[in-house]
């Protein structure tokens, strides 16, 4: 292979087809791709062609995916549906969902389904999330839900997640709820939690606190949590306290932690102080500087100085 890539730096594709035929003779796997390659850049079809399937009798199916790639790209699209289906048919699970994805992209929905069917079959359950992804790019969003709903079924909520942060975004509150609802029913609430991040952004307040309301019954204990680190971000502080609080009487222990820095930075020292260590009895060991932190700036005089600074080798003590 080594010879063949330098010949093909130099130019010389010839030599370096016939090198990278030679190693692939010789039991190099990585070669049959490549050869399949170095033909299709001499405009040598039939070797390319031929490279493939040699490649597939000696246990590689990966020639027969670097042939669909060349040919999709060069427009072929049948050749290419005929190359992914050899290349799925020795064994490239991921063959399907490219398929899948070609003949989506040629308004044949029957076949792409069918691939993407195929695909979770042979363990890829990805191609259903991908093709609900380019039907939704596209404006498409019967056939996004319809894709989202077998991704679903193959076990990647994600699907229904995503398509619930699109539709938000593109100005569809009730498909939007919708498909975090079906999120819901398929075992994930973060979709509304992810619904009231997308809401609160655009300034939807009354919108975000219905949705986290939602995600909260559903038992996202994090939700509350993730919308106040929004809030934060966008410099409502006010707010972000409100929705850490929440969190915190959900049960979330990083809501405490949230709350002892948001307390901290504002001054209010006793209150950071008693949020800072309830988050580390709850184990949060990422509150624990933020402690130490509060009790150094509390702590009068120099003797009461040098205690805290010691409660960094041995621990925080009951009293503190």
């Amino acid at each position: 292979m080594g010879l063949a890539r330098l010949a093909a730096g130099t130019g010389d594709t010839a030599a370096a087809a016939g090198h990278a035929s030679r190693a692939a003779a010789a039991g190099v796997t990585a070669a049959w791709a490549e050869s399949v390659r170095l033909h299709w850049s001499r405009d040598d079809r039939e070797a390319a062609l031929r490279a493939a399937e040699e490649g597939a009798r000696a246990g590689t199916a990966e020639g027969w995916s670097a042939l669909a790639f060349l040919r999709t790209r060069d427009g072929d699209a049948e050749g290419a549906r005929a190359a992914h289906r050899q290349a799925a048919a020795h064994g490239v699970s991921a063959a399907w969902r490219d398929l899948a994805l070609l003949a989506d992209a040629h308004d044949d929905r029957d076949a792409a389904e069918d691939a993407a069917a195929r695909a979770a079959q042979a363990g890829d359950g990805d191609a259903w999330t991908a093709l609900s992804a380019v039907r939704r790019a596209r404006g498409d969003d019967a056939g996004a839900e319809r894709a989202a709903a077998e991704a679903a079924r193959s076990g990647d909520v994600e699907a229904w997640i995503s398509l619930s942060r699109a539709r938000e975004t593109a100005g569809d509150p009730p498909g939007a709820e919708r498909a975090a609802d079906l999120a819901a029913e398929h075992g994930s609430p973060s979709a509304w939690s992810a619904l009231a991040r997308v809401r609160e952004r655009a300034g939807d307040r009354d919108g975000s606190r219905r949705a986290v309301e939602r995600a909260t019954t559903l038992g996202a204990t994090d939700a509350w949590t993730a919308l106040g680190r929004v809030r934060e971000d966008v410099g409502d502080r006010p707010a972000a306290e409100q929705a850490y609080r929440a969190g915190a009487a959900g049960g979330d222990t990083d809501a405490y932690a949230l709350l002892g820095a948001l307390y901290r930075e504002a001054g209010r020292l006793v209150e950071a102080h008693e949020a800072y260590r309830t988050a580390v009895d709850a184990g949060r060991l990422e509150a624990w500087d933020g402690l130490l932190s509060v009790l150094t700036t509390r702590a009068e005089g120099p003797a009461a100085a040098r205690g805290v600074s010691a409660l960094r080798v041995t621990g925080l003590p009951a009293e503190h």
